[in-house]
């Protein structure tokens, strides 16, 4: 078989959300540039992720404000009756008008700079392509994005269900059990418990990055009063029968139940899209849990050479920081070895279920470590979100936790649970990202009825107890 030989500057690996960018930004400075991809065409964040599950929420958090209406004293003469048959249809058109918008960036790209099919690395100048195509490049970037973790137990199961094909289901099930109480499983679950879906979410009692027992505690209470959550269970046994699934499991009282669905769906986890690539070959360094190893402020891997973005070297799993990163590398392995290094913005990871979870900057248990490290000691405050106002919004039983230094009195990390938790966390990651100190937020004028004005609760408590220290300090001398 005759092998097709090419070459460029910079081969991208992965045609997803980083991998786009990656290619924008590496023939912005005219360098030739080659983009290999496996298929099917369009981002995972459109296909399978951020897109159709928040779609999927929407429809969920309209349909469930009909049941909430009796809170505001509006009843209904005759009972509603819901026809959910399109929802997931509905949701397919308004991804496909989104994915349309990719290919047509894809095929504005010439052939020959268009390679589908399977990559593997020769050497760290040269890649195959399914063994027929030849590329051989001064620099890489890897974007291959990452898949749903099906667990060995789950994968002995008949047609059981990942977001890669829940989506393109002609219905919605009539019940669902989802395994994993990760940002995918939370969502999705949820969503589906408010379009009438009789769910089941099993999962770890630190849900999703939590680590606040306070915070972890409000999100147990609050999301199992929305849907079935069921949290640190033990899986006894799980088979199909003829009309689904027959799982019993052992509870926290250690009871065992019996459930039947018609579904399964494997949220754990996702695992990156690095089989076949050969990067141990080539000295790529990975972590145990199957990530690229790369420097954060530059994506480049242990290979100089050669970059990483995206899902590939991390468990964020956001679109957003998969743009950023794509960017960045683009830009990178085009004016290699000149590199840049961005600033790396405060950490803001948001999860759209009802309550909202959010994690600013550093999580309670990641502030342990860095006040082991650097002897910079944090106070905890908390601000319940149950005063007078937030049951205005009649949305009150939240929490914001924030961990503040003892030394800057900046705030370093926060972890959240409320409505709203979304715009919380964007201003608490902006008064970060400008070094507000909590003295500064205690007496900024929040708007009244505003979610955000918890912040200004728990800095307002914060900066009583760095007060009360700063006296017993004086004291003592």
């Amino acid at each position: 078989m005759d092998i097709k030989k090419l070459s460029c500057h910079t081969v991208v690996i992965g045609a997803g959300t980083a991998g786009i960018e990656a290619y924008k930004h590496a023939t912005l400075g005219g360098k030739s540039c080659i983009i290999v991809d496996t298929g099917p065409l369009g981002t995972t964040a459109q296909r399978s992720g951020e897109l159709p599950i928040s779609l999927l929420m929407s429809a969920g958090k309209a349909m469930h404000a009909y049941d909430d209406l009796s809170k505001c004293g509006v009843t209904f003469s005759s009972k509603l009756v819901y026809d959910t048959s399109n929802v997931l249809s509905s949701l397919r058109s308004v991804r496909a008008r989104a994915t349309a918008e990719v290919l047509a960036f894809m095929y504005r790209i010439p052939e020959n700079k268009r390679i589908r099919g399977q990559a593997s690395f020769v050497d760290d100048h040269t890649l195959s392509v399914d063994n027929s195509i030849l590329i051989t490049f001064e620099t890489a970037v890897i974007s291959t994005g990452s898949s749903p973790l099906v667990t060995y137990e789950q994968s002995r199961l008949k047609n059981i269900l990942t977001t890669n094909e829940f989506f393109e289901l002609d219905n919605l099930p009539s019940s669902v059990a989802i395994f994993g109480s990760s940002k995918v499983g939370l969502e999705l679950g949820q969503a589906l418990s408010y379009l009438g879906v009789d769910v089941v979410v099993f999962g770890q009692r630190k849900l999703w990055f939590l680590t606040d027992d306070a915070v972890l505690t409000t999100a147990h209470q609050m999301l199992s009063s929305r849907f079935n959550l069921y949290v640190d269970t033990y899986i006894t046994s799980m088979e199909n029968d003829e009309d689904g699934y027959v799982i019993y499991y052992i509870d926290g009282r250690s009871y065992e139940n019996y459930l039947h669905m018609d579904s399964v769906v494997a949220a754990t986890d996702r695992i990156p899209n690095v089989s076949g690539m050969n990067l141990q070959k080539i000295g790529v360094k990975m972590d145990f849990t199957g990530c690229i190893k790369c420097n954060p402020k530059t994506l480049q891997t242990s290979v100089p050479n050669i970059f990483a973005a995206g899902d590939v070297c991390h468990d964020h799993h956001l679109s957003s920081v998969a743009i950023a990163e794509g960017k960045q590398a683009g830009l990178n392995a085009s004016t290699y070895p000149n590199l840049t290094e961005k600033k790396e913005p405060v950490r803001l990871e948001i999860v759209h279920t009802d309550p909202v979870l959010a994690i600013v900057g550093n999580t309670l248990d990641q502030m342990r470590e860095y006040a082991k490290k650097t002897g910079d000691l944090f106070i905890t405050t908390e601000s319940r979100l149950s005063q007078g106002h937030f049951r205005g919004l009649r949305e009150d039983g939240g929490i914001l936790s924030i961990y503040t230094s003892i030394k800057t009195h900046k705030i370093l990390g926060a972890e959240i649970c409320a409505y709203k938790g979304d715009k919380i966390a964007q201003f608490l990651a902006l008064a970060m990202e400008n070094s507000m100190t909590v003295e500064m937020l205690a007496s900024y004028e929040y708007f009244h009825l505003s979610a955000e004005s918890a912040i200004g609760d728990a800095a307002r408590e914060a900066v009583e107890r760095l007060n009360i220290k700063k006296l017993r300090k004086k004291q003592q001398i």
